[in-house]
């Protein structure tokens, strides 16, 4: 068994666990146990509890759920956009392509964690903590895209380059005609484009949830349970506090190794 294989089920293991503890558990996301705030491990509580009494390891269970499947939505996202502009840039006319690479290089040049935070921090304060995580995401979607189309448009010109393109268009099939045979080709740039988009996402939210900009409360993410890492009494008080820490670490970790292997 290779390290990429070991790495699929132990990321499939750790999603399995995070979807067992929500099922079993008797407290959700948002209760509070008023009457053991900042509680160590107990039966009711495996992780303990946080400051407002809520069950540490269901909120980590339910972040690392929620940051999986958000950044996993917007690589998927991301990689079909930059698949269609990458490719409809190569096979289409050269203005059209010219023009879509000047776009993408402006957003390759704007300091994007910066413009990331002035769009979050322009939603309004009654934003729905469910909207909040959608907008979050999809921002990162909006965002992500220029690099893989740019990577895509290289490879789309290569095929267009290709022998079988120039008999094709030598036959008479225009640009536009070969662009449906030509996509497929570009699966195996396109699946490492995605895995790649994964871990950026996660760490990109969790940045945002770390400003406070993130996923609005009660809603649990890996960015605002990481603030809690600011209080250094509360660190020294109780080590549950490092699980949000040490799950990021370990997700984060088994993509890259994904990622290496593709």
């Amino acid at each position: 068994m290779t390290f990429a294989h070991l790495a699929r089920w132990l990321l499939t293991g750790l999603v399995l666990f995070a979807f067992v503890v929500l099922l079993v558990s008797r407290n959700s996301y948002s209760n509070q146990d008023r009457e053991s705030p900042l509680a160590g491990a107990s039966v009711l509580h495996p992780a303990g509890t946080d400051a407002l009494g809520r069950d540490r390891l269901v909120r980590a269970a339910f972040a690392l759920l929620l940051s999986t499947g958000g950044a996993v939505t917007a690589s998927a996202v991301t990689t079909a956009a930059a698949a269609g502009v990458g490719t409809l840039a190569a096979f289409g006319p050269a203005s059209v392509g010219w023009l879509a690479m000047l776009v993408c290089d402006v957003f390759l040049a704007l300091p994007w964690l910066f413009l990331l935070m002035m769009v979050r921090s322009a939603l309004p304060l009654t934003t729905s903590p469910a909207n909040s995580a959608a907008i979050t995401f999809l921002v990162l979607a909006a965002l992500g895209w220029p690099a893989c189309a740019r990577a895509v448009y290289r490879g789309a010109l290569g095929l267009r380059k290709a022998e079988w393109a120039l008999q094709a268009r030598a036959g008479g099939l225009r640009s536009g005609q070969t662009f449906r045979y030509a996509l497929p080709n570009l699966l195996s740039l396109l699946l490492p484009q995605f895995l790649i988009s994964i871990p950026a996402f996660v760490i990109a939210e969790a940045n945002l949830g770390a400003l406070g900009l993130g996923i609005g409360e009660p809603l649990p993410s890996w960015g605002g349970m990481l603030l809690e890492l600011d209080n250094s009494a509360l660190l020294v008080q109780t080590r549950w506090v490092y699980l949000p820490v040490a799950l990021l670490i370990l997700m984060l970790l088994l993509l890259e190794a994904l990622v290496a292997e593709v």
